[in-house]
């Protein structure tokens, strides 16, 4: 069948790649000059990057493995500690990675038959029961189905869905990429509105986030002193971060999310960010997008037909599992009541590592079921 997708990102490339490899004829429509990936860094937890090296995309050259996810406190007790290298020998690896690295590996994998539109935006689209009527590059083509991957701020949404008024989560975000002042695994530090996130890449690199609790739309702070009031306090392994640390980080982002999941109509589908946009606490909002695309594939291979309906239902409930659970977490995260943190902390540091395991293993089992079903 003809398809198009719109939007080149994470979500848009894997379904190209997995539909292209099915047999399909696919239009990849970026409304970017080229493909420029928003972000720094990113974590690919064996759900995804499992389901990608099925599709022929191989992280391995691109992506670091780590050791261990870490919550530490700010004196830098620690709070849990998962070991994600004794868990790679049964689910494979966790990879930390650039975002342009993960982008560069996809579109390494792309075959040739998909038709790449960069510069070009969708501006109208048309459905009917048979298909729809796609304005694209200035011309209007008739496709099979039109698939929305166009990010949180979805056009493909709107036209189809209308206005879906993003949710804010209460904290705001920077993030960037420093020289790795030793950092060997990934590492969360808590310390009430602050939260500072460390995570090694190759090369010597480190991807670092920074999360306060701020209004919507606040101003950004300043450069050194307005940094250091806010996240000084984390203790010696930020310390060590902003010591690294030359300029102002270069990306800043209130952290918002769609409020529950929308899926599309019966032939324009929504994947990724434009379906369930969601807050990054687990680190699986790429990786939700990556199995959507899978799904999907596998659902229309099945035929047209019924196809929205099936892929819908098996993603609802796992994707709207993950949503949930990353907004509690993040909430959880930034208590700032001293009572409940010491509460929160004590529990944690009590619960035996067999817990964080568990909870690992509940986030990316599902995804690794794909596989086989």
């Amino acid at each position: 069948m003809k398809v198009c997708i719109v939007g080149g990102g994470i979500g848009g490339l894997t379904a190209a790649i997995a539909l292209s490899r099915a047999g399909h004829a696919v239009t990849l429509a970026e409304r970017a000059e080229q493909f420029s990936p928003v972000g720094a860094g990113i974590i690919m937890a064996p759900n995804a990057a499992r389901v990608l090296a099925s599709l022929g995309v191989d992280l391995a050259p691109h992506g670091h493995p780590l050791t261990f996810l870490e919550i530490q406190d700010a004196r830098g007790a620690v709070l849990q500690r998962i070991d994600t290298g004794r868990n790679a020998e049964t689910f494979g690896p966790t990879y930390a990675l650039t975002r342009p690295a993960l982008s560069e590996a996809l579109r390494r994998a792309l075959p040739e038959s998909v038709e790449v539109l960069l510069g070009h935006e969708v501006t109208a689209l048309k459905e009917d029961a048979t298909g729809v009527e796609v304005t694209v590059a200035g011309a209007s083509r008739r496709v099979d189905v039109l698939i929305g991957a166009d990010g949180l701020n979805s056009a493909v949404r709107r036209a189809t869905l209308g206005e879906h008024p993003l949710r804010y989560s209460g904290v705001t975000c920077w993030r960037g990429l420093v020289e790795n002042p030793g950092f060997t695994g990934a590492l969360e530090v808590w310390g009430g509105a602050a939260r500072a996130g460390l995570v090694p890449l190759k090369d010597g690199q480190l991807y670092f986030f920074l999360v306060l609790t701020a209004p919507r739309r606040a101003p950004t702070l300043t450069w050194p002193a307005g940094f250091l009031a806010a996240f000084g306090h984390l203790g010696a392994n930020v310390g060590r971060l902003f010591e690294a640390m030359k300029q102002a980080p270069p990306l800043h982002h209130d952290l918002e999310e769609l409020d529950a999941p929308v899926w599309g109509t019966g032939r324009v589908i929504l994947l990724g960010d434009a379906a369930h946009g969601m807050t990054p606490n687990q680190g699986q909002g790429a990786a939700m997008a990556i199995e959507d695309a899978f799904v999907l594939s596998r659902e229309l291979a099945a035929g047209i037909d019924g196809a929205f309906e099936r892929y819908r239902d098996a993603r609802q409930r796992r994707v709207r599992a993950v949503q949930l659970d990353s907004r509690r977490l993040g909430q959880v995260a930034h208590w700032e009541n001293l009572f409940a943190r010491a509460a929160r902390d004590g529990l944690m540091r009590l619960l035996p590592a067999s817990v964080g395991d568990r909870q690992y293993r509940r986030v990316i089992e599902p995804g690794l079921a794909l596989l086989n079903s």
